[in-house]
């Protein structure tokens, strides 16, 4: 998926998690996009263009930043330091990330184990489930953004 669809996921994960929290939607949403740092191309890859470049040639994409213990490793460094809704939001958008990646391809979910995940997809049926996903995220936003300030 692309990074805004990624960003809207990661908001309305911390958002729902949390029962509402906009600051945790921000969290989330930042977090969603963080998976990407194993793409070098990416463009938060190339925000962190040394780092991005050394993870993907070191694991690939779609592999050790798109598991599951990339997800729950986020929470455990984060908990200790952060409040619960900081660590809760980071490691549900990160997921948010994740679920979003495994329906336009497929991650490495279980890594280390090389087991991949997720549908193939053509680049137009790419581009047709992002943007679909990407407007019910904003209409989802949208309407608790409505029913918040009413």
């Amino acid at each position: 998926m692309e990074w805004t669809t990624h960003f809207l996921s990661g908001m309305a994960a911390g958002h729902m998690l949390t029962g509402g929290d906009w600051r945790a939607a921000l969290v989330g949403g930042i977090a969603g996009v963080i998976p990407d740092l194993d793409e070098h191309k990416s463009k938060f890859g190339k925000i962190f263009l040394p780092i991005a470049y050394v993870i993907n040639k070191t694991f690939g994409h779609r592999t050790i930043t798109h598991s599951l213990l990339y997800s729950f490793s986020a929470g455990i460094i984060l908990y200790p330091f952060t409040d619960p809704w900081v660590w809760l939001a980071a490691a549900t958008g990160i997921l948010a990330h994740i679920l979003g990646d495994m329906l336009t391809g497929k991650v490495e979910l279980f890594y280390p184990a090389k087991k991949s995940c997720g549908i193939n997809t053509s680049p137009l049926m790419f581009n047709i489930i992002d943007r679909l996903t990407a407007i019910i995220l904003l209409v989802y936003i949208g309407r608790v953004t409505l029913i918040t300030l009413i």
